[in-house]
């Protein structure tokens, strides 16, 4: 993808002289400049902040590693400034020098330092799953007959997950407290959270017995070791991209982190990109942006009209949502081709439309990606583009992207969220690949579905130019029966 300058317009440089004390929150649809917009409020504060002790000390936090990595691949374009009523200023310094992190790289970064890695080990996902289990085979001695039981270990996966970001801490307050983030057709009453309660304190004693730290204990270990040895706040500022998919954990974490002579947090989210179920409010944790702290962006300067409306069409079928930031659609000036919609009828079908597909956007020139749902798939793409003569690179949150690089580059939908590219691919959008058939908690689960519904919206809305959308003949994913066809050109 070619790196450029990059420059605000309109309504997004208003953002930049809000005050830079006291939290405050930027709502935008996909394509708004979010993540443009928190490199350029982070470059205003570093510009205009003054100390007579010390320079402002910033942190972006991003979403996910190719997140972060893109982000630091455009800091060196970050030039210049804003004043406020005219165009770009000049700046003495090129480029953005800020931190730039997610939260679990930064998390696991602060607690070696502080030692807790001295007597504590990571856990490994495969040890996770095992500990799980057994945790479940033990509470059925004790809860015979119980259904709840009944249900997949990615159930019970995504209940202790967001029992430890609301950091509970008992059975008191885990059925006072209201969950939220799972759908009307998924509830659990009092004697079923008796029974997942159980199966999370049995987790738990195992895993403390074996001293291992999972990736969801990280902020309560933070939050811990802040308060007891009186860790002072390292940043004047923190800039909080794709903030919707932190727990409450998370955010209680990164707002001690800043120092209260700014209480500087700028929250960049948006409702309808939410992939993981973690909800909580910002006044749970004591983050006040109501009124005039809070703006909202509706423009879309990234998608053609085309591209907003087949993926508005799809948004059309979420849940109700009050936080949710609606698109306007009607306000886009760029145009192009209608989304192509390819039904293939086998895999070497599907095969060869890649690879066309692939070189057509290769002559029109941009950048292009591949995505498909599973990560185990990359590889698999790749090698087949690569039999074809197309450079890819496969982006892994365990490999360095070179984003500045003329290869097609190959990602999962979740990998690809707060990245653009001229033109996006998506692979095998089927009923047994989307929503995926491991995070329903039961038939017809109603926020599982929504989920997966806004991490096919956000990947569509990546595409700049073109967007081709491969589905089997035999097998679509319901999500495409969702997408108004008056917006496609159906291909068979």
């Amino acid at each position: 993808m070619a790196l450029k300058s990059i420059t605000l317009t309109g309504e997004q440089k208003k953002v930049l002289f809000l005050p830079a004390t006291n939290p405050i929150q930027i709502k935008g649809v996909a394509g708004s400049g979010k993540t443009t917009i928190a490199m350029y409020r982070a470059k205003h504060l570093l510009d205009t902040y003054s100390d007579l002790f010390r320079e402002a000390e910033i942190m972006i936090f991003s979403y996910n590693n190719s997140l972060t990595q893109y982000i630091q691949s455009l800091l060196p374009y970050v030039i210049g400034g804003y004043q406020e009523t005219t165009d770009v200023r000049k700046a003495s310094n090129r480029g953005l020098k800020v931190k730039v992190s997610t939260f679990h790289k930064w998390s696991y970064s602060f607690l070696r330092s502080h030692g807790v890695f001295t007597e504590y080990t990571q856990m490994e996902r495969s040890e996770h799953n095992e500990i799980l289990s057994h945790a479940i085979a033990e509470s059925r001695k004790s809860f015979q007959g119980a259904r709840i039981l009944d249900k997949p270990l990615n159930f019970f996966d995504e209940e202790i997950s967001w029992i430890k970001g609301q950091l509970i801490k008992s059975l008191n307050d885990y059925l006072s407290t209201a969950r939220i983030g799972r759908g009307t057709k998924d509830r659990v009453d009092k004697n079923d959270k008796a029974v997942i309660w159980n199966v999370y304190e049995t987790y738990r004693l195992e895993q403390i017995s074996r001293k291992k730290i999972h990736f969801d204990d990280h902020a309560a270990y933070c939050l811990n070791l802040i308060e007891r040895r009186s860790i002072q706040p390292e940043f004047t500022h923190i800039v909080v991209d794709e903030a919707q998919d932190l727990n409450k954990a998370q955010i209680m974490v990164i707002k001690s982190l800043v120092k209260p002579s700014t209480n500087s947090l700028t929250i960049i989210a948006d409702t309808a990109q939410r992939i993981y179920k973690s909800g909580f409010t910002w006044t749970e944790v004591g983050i006040n942006v109501r009124g005039g702290r809070t703006v909202e962006f509706k423009k879309n300067y990234r998608n053609t009209k085309e591209i907003a409306q087949a993926a508005n069409s799809l948004m059309s079928h979420d849940l109700e949502d009050d936080d949710l930031t609606t698109m306007d659609v009607d306000s886009i000036t760029s145009h192009g081709d209608k989304p192509v919609l390819i039904l293939y009828g086998d895999v070497e079908a599907a095969n060869q439309a890649l690879i066309e597909r692939t070189r057509e956007a290769k002559r029109k020139g941009g950048s292009i990606v591949v995505l498909h749902r599973y990560r185990n798939k990359l590889d698999y793409y790749a090698k087949l583009l690569e039999e074809g003569g197309i450079a890819t690179e496969v982006i892994r949150s365990d490999n360095l992207a070179d984003f500045g690089s003329n290869t097609v580059k190959i990602c999962t939908l979740s990998s690809v969220k707060g990245l653009e590219f001229d033109h996006v691919i998506i692979m095998e959008i089927s009923k047994m690949i989307i929503p995926s058939p491991d995070g329903f908690g039961q038939d017809n689960d109603e926020y599982h579905i929504t989920t997966e519904r806004k991490l096919l919206y956000t990947a569509m809305t990546r595409a700049q130019k073109s967007l081709c959308l491969l589905v089997p003949r035999s097998y679509p994913s319901m999500f495409i029966d969702e997408i108004d066809r008056q917006f496609l050109n159906v291909l068979r």
